[in-house]
């Protein structure tokens, strides 16, 4: 599936709020305080909060750190959600 890209922030990219969301949901699930990923990946806590409400933008950098915390690598969930965002195939 081809997305096009208007004009405008894409942080208000619903696609964008999905993935920042499904993130938010994997920290919780693994128990994971934004204390503790801040940590991990370089970040302070306040980052994670801001990049969580959608007030501050995830770069492609900060994304990859941000997996690696979450486990991605042994994490199906995870990888699945990765696969939906970006449109890689199974």
């Amino acid at each position: 599936m081809m997305y096009s890209m208007k004009k405008g922030k894409t942080i208000f990219d619903q696609r964008y709020q999905k993935l920042i969301s499904e993130l938010a949901k994997e920290r919780i699930r693994l128990s994971i305080s934004q204390g503790e990923l801040a940590a991990q990946v370089g970040l302070n806590q306040s980052d994670i909060s801001k990049i969580e409400k959608y007030e501050k933008r995830l770069d492609v950098l900060e994304l990859s750190m941000l997996l690696k915390a979450l486990r991605i690598e042994e994490n199906a969930r995870l990888q699945q959600i990765v696969k939906e965002f970006t449109g890689v195939p199974e």
